[in-house]
């Protein structure tokens, strides 16, 4: 099954802006992921991204707030209210010991990054999505494009799709290389409170 997602940004009146992506996913249908772009400081630098869409579970990943997003340092994962198992290594030097582990409702999920700005995996036995750069429509739009092989779900799918409005620079050697100085004011920070 193949799918795009399209980056998108609004900004009502009266109501607080929200950017996201959003797409139709084949045979689930339409989904919407949507985070507030905007630093709210009664958030105490937290920041959230929710996933919906009519066949997929309310899908909310919460980390501290980094690039306009939420990041993995301290983060949270919810499907329809029940809470995944979330572990990674910022220290390791080895790319896959550098992965996001997810553990959902007996499920081990990976999902690991080629390099900034490239591919996103989430695998789980006999199940991959792939998310990477798609299509570029002018002047600024760029979409995603996904791919999902096996017996994939809803579930898969949401946790993948979510993880597109997250901060995962971390799990790339370069990535954590340019996160150090950030992850060093995080840790003070966090002894401040």
């Amino acid at each position: 099954m193949q799918f795009e997602l399209l980056p998108y940004r609004t900004a009502p009146k009266k109501q607080l802006p929200t950017a996201g992506v959003k797409g139709d996913v084949g045979r689930f249908g339409s989904v919407v992921v949507e985070r507030c772009p905007l630093y709210r400081p009664t958030d105490k630098g937290m920041d959230t991204a929710r996933l919906s869409g009519p066949a997929f579970p309310e899908t909310v990943f919460r980390g501290k707030r980094r690039t306009g997003r939420p990041s993995l340092f301290k983060a949270e994962l919810t499907l329809d209210g029940r809470p995944a198992e979330l572990q990674f290594n910022s220290r390791a030097l080895r790319k896959q010991d550098r992965a996001l582990r997810i553990g959902y409702e007996g499920r081990e999920y990976v999902y690991g990054l080629e390099g900034l700005g490239s591919v996103r995996d989430l695998t789980r036995d006999g199940v991959k999505v792939s998310i990477g750069p798609g299509r570029h429509v002018p002047p600024a739009t760029t979409y995603s494009a996904g791919t999902a092989t096996g017996p994939v779900d809803a579930v898969d799918l949401a946790i993948a799709i979510v993880l597109e409005e997250v901060d995962t620079d971390v799990l790339t050697l370069g990535g954590a290389a340019l996160s150090a100085p950030f992850a060093l004011m995080q840790r003070f920070s966090d002894g401040a409170e």
